[in-house]
């Protein structure tokens, strides 16, 4: 589990890439990575600075309405 820490951790890397074009942190019913919404707060805080990054995925992530605000 990556948990919010770790989101804001991957967050922090995503600032200062400039190579990486995808990301998956999606996860399945068996995994949960429980990113959140203090974790998609901080990916969506990074999406403003990166301009590489082209696809990511947070499917399964209990991310809520504010998460989902945030990334929007």
């Amino acid at each position: 589990s990556i948990g919010a820490d770790g989101a804001k951790a991957i967050a922090d890397s995503l600032k200062v890439n400039s190579t990486l074009t995808t990301i998956d942190l999606g996860c399945d019913i068996f995994d949960n990575n429980s990113l959140g919404d203090d974790g998609a707060q901080a990916i969506a805080e990074s999406l403003i600075v990166n301009t590489t990054l082209t696809i990511i995925n947070l499917d399964g992530n209990s991310i809520g309405v504010d998460g989902a605000k945030a990334i929007a």
